[in-house]
């Protein structure tokens, strides 16, 4: 017992003295790491533009803690993340899962409910420094069951909206791909309603697939731009 409660000081001395992160000018952002994970998430605050305010004053925490992705409603998650965009996801990038060659998949911090998995693609190679945002649904033998998931989705996604810093609300507008049982893939693709440069590349493809005796549902958000094309905007945006 007198152990246990020797390392148990220890611990909450640690936890007490982690080192704070440098002071931020106005206007100016500083580099995170994937252990910036969102560490209010514990407290349940959603990935709202409130909490995207907070990210760059939060401490920094050492390596060995873990924190968990938590599952928010529809319109929420695809908000979170149409956000981050400009800033390569960053601030939504969990734990690392897999890294293969130029490529890395992460953990998304935020979950759809209706998804398997939410993860996060980096790509690192000299052409493309790009992130990619994708929600893989349950597959399905029944292409019945996954059309009516596709057209779901689909009709959630133009319910989606987020508000700009200038007060501009941002619509999804796309055009519908009926899917049929015997076309191996279908695409529906939408794009934000908005002028801003940082966006233009941006685009959320929802994908009906058929692979091994299955169907499956993706939503992908992704931009064809290299980061230092995409980002260079404020904070602004997300403050708001």
């Amino acid at each position: 017992m007198p152990l246990f409660f020797t390392v148990m000081a220890c611990h909450v001395s640690f936890a007490q003295t982690v080192k704070q992160p440098p002071a931020v000018s106005p206007g100016r952002t500083i580099p995170l790491d994937h252990t910036d994970s969102l560490v209010m998430m514990d407290a349940g605050v959603l990935p709202s533009v409130d909490l995207l305010a907070k990210l760059d004053s939060l401490s920094k925490v050492d390596s060995f803690l873990r924190f968990r992705t938590k599952v928010y409603p529809f319109p929420d998650v695809i908000a979170a993340v149409l956000r981050d965009f400009p800033f390569n996801l960053r601030h939504l990038t969990g734990e690392l899962i897999m890294a293969e060659g130029e490529i890395e998949n992460y953990a998304s911090i935020v979950q759809l409910s209706e998804a398997e998995r939410c993860l996060i693609t980096c790509y690192h190679s000299r052409y493309d420094t790009t992130v990619s945002w994708q929600a893989k649904m349950p597959v399905s033998d029944a292409f019945e069951k996954a059309d009516r998931l596709y057209h779901d989705l689909y009709r959630k996604l133009q319910q989606c909206t987020f508000t700009m810093s200038d007060g501009n609300i941002i619509y999804l507008k796309g055009v519908w791909e009926p899917a049929r049982e015997d076309a191996a893939f279908t695409t529906s693709t939408l794009r934000l309603t908005t002028g801003d440069w940082r966006y233009k590349e941006v685009k959320v493809e929802l994908e009906l697939v058929y692979l091994m005796a299955e169907w499956g549902v993706n939503i992908n958000i992704v931009t064809k731009k290299r980061d230092d094309e995409v980002g260079g905007g404020g904070v602004g945006d997300l403050m708001k």
